[in-house]
């Protein structure tokens, strides 16, 4: 029996795994132990969520505290969600399993505005009142954060507090002031007075608002004898926590790579950027440090490719001589490199033939706009040959696919500039260099959204019409292109999120009614309903197209205002102004200071530092030299929902951690070798499955299952490991059939056992072995590996849970390889 509160309902739903927990490097702490419960939740999907590396540092700070405990929540998918509801259960841990409503703080990170309806389904789902000022003492306290809070005024109705800026090292000592004073009975509105005298913290219910129309009139900040809010911020970045033994998630991530942030803050200043205002001063991580980082995370997580985070990273001081120490030391541990946030004219020959040592990871050109007429307005200071020569290099070290970014409905911009997107794109398609040409060009477009604090938090947004005509222009443009295809974000949901990016708290009511007629996941086109939103706007009496798109007067109360990030209004009017005239401003790093109202106090880069000398190349080991092993594993307990490319990234991962020196394919994208048996169905245990596994070094068998399962999720276990000898076959190639067991609770023996039995009897290819006369066991074989799709096929409704379990017990070969010992 399976000992988890969902377990009736994962064999029903998408991607179980999602929602099991139990990952390697969870922390699970006694709840007794602790003072103070933080519910760290991402309202957005499990894969979205762990790839977040804020969330992960957030996690590893509050939970290096023995008095806090850090405990995970994502959003479920539509399936699970109606469940929850059907059965009225609480949406729980990832940890403890306990419902939200059980925590002492629930920390939302918000990485975009169409996270708001998604918020609301967690509280409620997790058994929390929606409204801050429905919460009473004995409610968990909600805090939010990360990138989209820098203007919070359209959820404040449904939060607390808001944290402003950087929040690795406050708070977890804002988790333990709250767990003290909740502990001394102290009233919530007493303990929010308490926090809001850190920096950093904004409480909403301590300001009020008043409107002129479509305005916002006045801000009044009621608590006199309080600071303002303002930003907080590292001083030095090498002094952000980070977590060497992150949670490796059971399910694929969509970022599958371990994440090292190089900088923080960019001062290239474009001027539709809101993250290089709000991130702002530059603060750079030592070399060393990264180093250190990436070498010790390679080998608690498994991971295989390396991203150096950053806004932009070919501007960090040293990252020539950083990515080559690096490479020299990875390339031994078939770990690529990528850089992911590459601005063009900062990538050089070296760097490409660097980074293609071990596989080549991808390449974005983010251009912005197709001329540079327009790059002056936003201050993109790259002129069309430098994105032309960027996109040579690239091909001429080997890259022959490229990702291209581009941004529509940007100031002053016009229908020649539009035209001008695909005129670049075809000057890349025409490159050619030593014979090779460019075989796909993946064009990202995306509709500009006016930003809060920064300069062109004035303008309006281009309206819905107008984007859509522009965008129909494209698409038209590269349908006739071959090689080019072309993706982006849908018109509606820009719209969406300019709306929100530049609300006030008016706009709380939408989103409240947006939620109820059941907005949901509204950055997924899957899920988004843009008709339901225009609705909640109609019955709220809120045009929102005099939210995205009319122009702010200068002198004019914004809804952000009151929120200090640092950077003054003076600054951003002169960039404003420079726009217009079509002027670019020098990047300060490397010139006098702007005088943004950050520069002047803090130090920007950090002290260069002497490299280690690099090793030696490496060089592969040839194949006739490999050391190959069979090796036989158990799938049980949580772990059978594990999908069968979960399972490859969870076995390719503990080899990793291991140490195991496991041999790589040749080629454009090396692979480790591995050779699994057929993919087991979902739900389905097994005491017999089979891996070969090509090792470039010879190890004992027994160290080698030691090793594995020492870094091994829970419920997947190495029993046996078997040297095998030349000549060498696939498993697929030798399986000649598979036995299995159903067992049944009395239950649902009743209803299942006589229809799944005739089932099993009638199928081709299968021999009932045994069956019980009290209905609760079949043991039959199969010649057909995918035999719980072909049973479904028959029975639809037959699911897998704690009541009905298909076991595979065994396997029959039809010519075992040769062994060398066990």
């Amino acid at each position: 029996m399976i000992d988890h509160p969902y377990a009736r309902w994962l064999d029903k739903i998408h991607n179980p795994s999602q929602y099991i927990g139990e990952e390697v490097n969870s922390i699970i702490k006694v709840r007794e132990a602790v003072d103070c419960r933080l519910a760290i939740c991402f309202p957005e999907l499990y894969g979205i969520g762990m790839s977040n590396l804020g969330v992960k540092i957030l996690y590893s700070a509050v939970n290096e505290r023995k008095t806090l405990w850090a405990e995970r929540f994502f959003a479920p998918e539509p399936d699970f969600e109606q469940i929850l509801r059907n059965e009225n259960v609480a949406l729980r841990s990832h940890e403890s399993h306990d419902p939200l409503s059980d925590f002492d703080v629930i920390g939302f990170s918000i990485p975009t505005e169409l996270c708001y309806s998604e918020i609301l389904a967690m509280l409620e789902l997790g058994k929390v009142p929606l409204l801050g000022s429905e919460r009473g003492d004995d409610d968990p306290i909600v805090i939010g954060g990360g990138p989209s809070i820098f203007n919070p005024e359209p959820i404040s109705d449904f939060f607390d507090m808001f944290f402003i800026g950087e929040a690795e090292i406050l708070l977890p000592e804002i988790c333990e002031t709250i767990g003290r004073l909740r502990k001394a009975n102290v009233p919530k509105d007493k303990i929010l007075e308490e926090v809001a005298k850190v920096e950093g913290i904004y409480v909403p219910s301590h300001f009020s608002v008043l409107y002129d129309g479509i305005k916002v009139a006045e801000v009044t900040h009621l608590k006199k004898n309080l600071p303002k809010p303002i930003k907080y911020f590292l001083s030095d970045l090498n002094n952000s926590p980070y977590p060497f033994k992150m949670v490796i998630p059971y399910g694929q991530p969509v970022f599958d790579r371990l994440s090292v942030e190089i900088d923080r803050g960019c001062t290239v200043g474009c001027r539709y950027c809101q993250a290089g205002i709000t991130y702002r001063p530059v603060r750079e991580r030592a070399p060393s440090e990264v180093l250190r980082i990436a070498e010790y995370g390679m080998k608690s997580t498994g991971f295989d490719n390396i991203s150096l985070a950053s806004l932009s990273s070919g501007d960090y001081s040293s990252i020539e001589p950083l990515v080559k120490t690096l490479m020299d030391e990875m390339e031994k541990q078939h770990v690529a490199i990528s850089l992911p946030s590459l601005r063009s004219g900062s990538l050089t020959r070296d760097m490409i033939d660097t980074i293609s040592r071990v596989r080549k990871t991808g390449f974005t050109i983010t251009a912005e706009a197709g001329n540079e007429r327009l790059r002056w307005v936003i201050n993109k200071n790259i002129s069309d040959d430098e994105i032309i020569d960027t996109a040579r290099k690239v091909l001429s070290g080997g890259w022959t696919t490229l990702k291209m970014y581009f941004m529509i409905g940007l100031p002053t911009e016009t229908d020649e500039d539009v035209y001008s997107i695909p005129e670049m794109v075809k000057k890349i398609v025409s490159l050619s260099e030593n014979g090779k040409r460019f075989k796909s060009i993946n064009v990202g477009v995306a509709q500009f959204v006016p930003k809060p604090h920064t300069a062109f938090q004035w303008v309006a947004m281009d309206s819905f019409e107008t984007l859509l005509r522009k965008k129909t222009i494209l698409i038209g443009a590269f349908r006739k292109m071959k090689k080019v295809s072309m993706k982006g974000h849908e018109v509606e949901m820009s719209f969406l999120e300019g709306v929100f990016s530049r609300g006030d708290r008016r706009l709380g009511a939408v989103i409240k009614k947006a939620y109820e007629k059941g907005c949901r996941l509204d950055g997924w086109s899957d899920y988004f309903r843009y008709d339901l939103w225009l609705e909640a706007f109609a019955e709220c009496g809120i045009k929102p197209e005099e939210y995205a798109n009319r122009k702010r007067q200068q002198d004019e109360t914004l809804p952000w205002d009151h929120i200090n990030v640092g950077v003054n209004k003076k600054y951003l009017l002169r960039e404003l102004a420079l726009s217009e005239k079509g002027e670019i401003s020098e990047d300060c790093r490397n010139n006098k200071c702007l005088g943004c109202g950050m520069n002047k106090e803090h130090k920007i880069i950090a002290k260069s530092e002497t490299f280690p000398l690099p090793s030696a190349v490496y060089k592969r080991v040839d194949n006739e030299k490999l050391h190959h092993f069979r090796l036989h594993f158990r799938k049980a307990g949580l772990s059978k929902y594990l999908s069968h490319l979960e399972l490859k990234s969870a076995i390719t991962r503990a080899l990793k951690r291991g140490g195991l020196p496991v041999a790589y394919s040749e080629g454009f994208h090396p692979h480790p070798k591995l050779s699994f048996g057929p993919a087991l169905s979902v739900g389905v245990e097994s005491h017999y499955e089979l891996l070969d596994l090509a090792l470039e070094e010879n190890m004992p068998p027994e160290y080698i299952l030691k090793t594995i399962n020492m870094n091994f999720e829970k419920g997947l276990e190495v029993y046996q490991v078997n040297k095998l000898l030349p000549p060498f076959s696939s498993i697929q190639s030798e399986i000649k059939s598979a036995t299995y067991e159903v067992l049944l609770s009395e239950e649902s023996g009743n209803k299942v056992f006589e229809p799944l039995l005739r089932v099993l009897m009638e199928m081709d290819g299968v021999e009932i072995l045994e069956k019980s006369e009290s209905m609760d066991f079949i043991k039959f074989e199969s010649v057909h590996l995918g035999i719980l799709t072909r049973i479904r096929k028959v029975l639809p409704d037959f699911s897998l849970g704690p009541d009905v379990r298909l076991v595979k017990t065994g396997i029959s070969l039809e010519k075992p390889m040769k062994k060398a010992g066990v």
